[in-house]
């Protein structure tokens, strides 16, 4: 883009137009200073939800009931201003929807900025909501955060409650959120888990093998900053090579998408979009001996690292592999991408652990990420140390 994008502008790619209508329940509470945007995957009574998807638009009927995730910010007092923009049924890590638009990333304009949470990152980035509610199954708050230099959470899988939300693969699909500063998201965070006291300090462990994973000298900058978070110990994440993760998580996630939306998705006349199309034609093929065989191999790796993490463990990793892609990237390009992305984002998803997502450097003049893993329900230590640190793109990254 020439120019930089108006507010109008980044709204316009935002928001989808059925869902503008703002909503407030209380005019009091501990966030009645804040507003939020909801990701058009969330039921809110009497509004429609697309999914990013003109056929949902058109046949699904408004909710009758509001998801509890979206109740808990607004029975806080907050006000919802709006439903944002998603990848075509959360399938995809880049925002580009062919439907209703690729959301602007107003911190690299000429780059996604993300998805499949790419509204809710756009309208938080531009400062247009103080917050926004999104799903996660394979990194899709922790991507665009990172895209687009928010703080972002993944919440431990089942901890929020997924009633109401379109789901995409039920044993990875998590809520969360962004905002663009740790105490914001400390207080939205609060709304749902209660007061978050001072940090204890953690026992952090630098992952070197995952700072090997991203490209072009982004890998060095970040460990940089890794670095200087406090003592820590280097320890090997990938033990069983990065391969066995990825090989673990494609076939649960592909069984996953095809339980839920297979039929869906074929049904004859359904419009989808090409890279859609073709993923659930690829769910439709994962045998049943592929997912059987990667169940226990989940639930090992699962153990190592809740065993490895304690009740005081962080592990700090990149966030995503690389800076966002351009929007007019190739398709074969964003394949790639998402490919080497997934080796950093499917550790929390197939764990099922809570991450967030932390501004860290900016890079070629666009914004990267680290991470921050914990223990099973360890939001609080996680949103508390991430409060603690400041800001870390204040932080030398070389």
């Amino acid at each position: 883009m020439p120019n930089p994008p108006s507010a109008d502008e980044i709204a316009r790619l935002a928001f989808v137009d059925h869902g503008r209508a703002p909503l407030r329940l209380k005019e009091s509470g501990p966030l009645s200073d804040l507003t939020f945007a909801v990701k058009d995957l969330f039921d809110i009574a009497g509004y429609r939800s697309a999914w990013g998807n003109p056929d949902q638009l058109r046949d699904g009927a408004p909710a009758v009931a509001t998801a509890p995730a979206v109740l808990v910010p607004l029975v806080a007092g907050a006000t919802m201003i709006g439903k944002t923009n998603t990848d075509e049924v959360a399938c995809g890590m880049f925002g580009m929807n062919p439907h209703f638009g690729t959301p602007i990333n107003p911190k690299a304009p000429d780059r996604v900025p993300g998805g499949s949470s790419s509204g809710s990152a756009s309208a938080v980035a531009a400062g247009l909501a103080d917050f926004a509610l999104g799903t996660d199954t394979g990194g899709s708050i922790r991507v665009p955060a990172s895209f687009c230099g928010l703080y972002g959470l993944r919440t431990t899988y089942g901890r929020v409650s997924a009633a109401g939300v379109m789901a995409m693969a039920p044993s990875f699909d998590t809520v969360g959120w962004l905002a663009n500063d740790a105490r914001t998201l400390r207080r939205v965070s609060e709304a749902y888990f209660g007061p978050i006291g001072t940090a204890r300090p953690p026992r952090l462990m630098i992952a070197r093998d995952a700072f090997d994973i991203p490209v072009g000298g982004i890998g060095e900058a970040l460990l940089s900053v890794a670095q200087s978070l406090g003592t820590a110990r280097e320890i090997t994440l990938y033990e069983e090579g990065v391969e066995h993760w990825l090989d673990t998580f494609r076939p649960l996630q592909l069984h996953d998408l095809w339980s839920t939306l297979g039929a869906w998705g074929t049904a004859p006349g359904r419009n989808l979009s090409q890279a859609v199309h073709e993923r659930i034609q690829l769910a439709s093929t994962v045998k049943p001996e592929t997912v059987a065989a990667a169940v226990p191999r989940r639930e090992a790796l699962t153990d190592r690292l809740v065993d490895l993490l304690g009740d005081d463990g962080m592990i700090v990793i990149p966030t995503a592999h690389d800076l966002p892609p351009l929007r007019s990237a190739p398709v074969s390009a964003q394949i790639a991408f998402r490919e080497k992305t997934l080796a950093l984002t499917s550790v929390a998803s197939l764990t099922r652990l809570p991450q967030i997502a932390i501004p860290a450097a900016s890079f070629e003049g666009c914004p990267i990420g680290l991470s921050l893993i914990g223990g099973p329900r360890s939001e609080k230590q996680l949103l508390a140390f991430a409060e603690a640190m400041g800001d870390l793109t204040t932080r030398p990254s070389s």
